[in-house]
């Protein structure tokens, strides 16, 4: 099988770090990432950097253009630290350390990057399209909630060596009476050892909008992992709100 090796390492002047290492198998991804704000120079003040999950859009040249945040705000890319290219007239789901600037009426006139990781954001496919089979590996949420158009996850993995994430499509149906599709998800993980080690972050998005089909009023997720307390815990996400099932 080949294995296509890619590493990042988007880093600007002023410090902000956002180290990203990609392993590409076949139909997986699996990120080892670390990609955060801190202060590596006491005596740097740095800007007001939010960080969050965000739809990215490049232009012709491949470079990014604009973004489209999860509250359905769309803005102009004014500057990109993070040098990213990636295909012409795409969409690319990324977490990213960045900036807004406010022009003199007090209205946001656009974004700076200052650092940003590609999400882990595959459409879910059947269990019969795994070759080999579903794995399900443990893993642990860390956080959870529903984006625009997609599902966010932050996921942390203990072991050791090179990790492969996809996501399962269980089952889809829709409810009669609320109009809303019920989809339930499971996380594909495979891990090439099993000696845990320091807990490590992946960032995954999750794409919605293909169950949003004519008359859906609106998409209920299932979404399961297996963790390590060697059981299956399913996080709920509805019109209600966010409930747990399992241990």
């Amino acid at each position: 099988m080949e294995v296509l090796l890619v590493g990042y390492l988007r880093r600007h002047h002023t410090g902000l770090p956002a180290d990203l290492f990609l392993v590409r198998c076949g139909l997986f991804v699996a990120v080892v990432s670390c990609l955060s704000v801190s202060c590596g120079d006491d005596d740097y003040h740095y800007p007001s950097v939010k960080q969050d999950f965000m739809t990215a859009f490049s232009g012709a040249d491949g470079r990014l253009e604009s973004v489209l945040t999860d509250e359905g705000e769309t803005f102009q890319i004014l500057e990109d630290a993070s040098g990213l290219r990636t295909n012409a007239d795409a969409s690319v789901r990324i977490v990213a350390n960045y900036e807004t600037s406010v022009a003199g009426d007090g209205r946001v006139s656009g974004v700076k990057l200052y650092a940003l990781l590609q999400t882990i954001s595959p459409l879910p496919l059947t269990a019969g399209e795994f070759e080999g089979g579903v794995k399900t590996e443990p893993s642990e949420i860390r956080s959870i909630w529903l984006g625009y158009d997609y599902l966010n996850v932050v996921l942390e993995v203990k072991q050791q060596g090179k990790h492969l994430f996809h996501f399962v499509e269980d089952g889809v149906s829709i409810d009669e009476d609320s109009g809303r599709a019920k989809v339930r998800l499971t996380l594909y993980h495979d891990v090439s050892s099993d000696v845990q080690d320091y807990g490590k972050r992946a960032y995954l998005s999750v794409p919605l909008k293909q169950y949003m089909t004519e008359g859906v009023q609106g998409v209920d997720v299932y979404f399961s992992i297996y963790t390590y307390s060697d059981s299956f815990k399913t996080y709920v996400l509805d019109e209600t709100g966010l409930h747990v099932e399992g241990n």
